[in-house]
C-alpha cells in the first residue's frame, strides 16, 4: 500500500496515513509534499472504483439483516 492513493479526479489525492483529501493546489503544504515524494520515485496506488450496494424494495420490512439479504 502506498503513502497516497488517486482519486477518479486528477485534482484530488487521498493520503492513506489518515484519509485526508489533498487538492490539486501548488500552494497547499500537503499537495507539495505529495509532489516531493513523487519525485523521489515513489508511485500511488491506483483509483478504484467501489462497488454501489443497493437493496431491492422486496427486501425492505422482511426482518432479514444487511448480510442476510447481500447473501454473506
Amino acid at each position: 500500500m502506498a503513502d497516497y492513493h488517486l482519486t477518479e479526479s486528477d485534482d484530488l489525492v487521498i493520503r492513506t496515513a489518515d484519509g485526508a483529501a489533498i487538492p490539486n493546489d501548488p500552494d497547499n503544504r500537503d499537495w507539495i509534499e505529495y509532489q516531493n515524494w513523487l519525485a523521489l520515485g515513489n508511485e500511488p496506488d491506483p483509483y478504484k472504483k467501489l462497488p454501489v450496494i443497493v437493496a431491492s424494495l422486496d427486501s425492505v420490512g422482511t426482518g432479514k439483516t444487511t448480510n442476510q439479504i447481500l447473501g454473506v
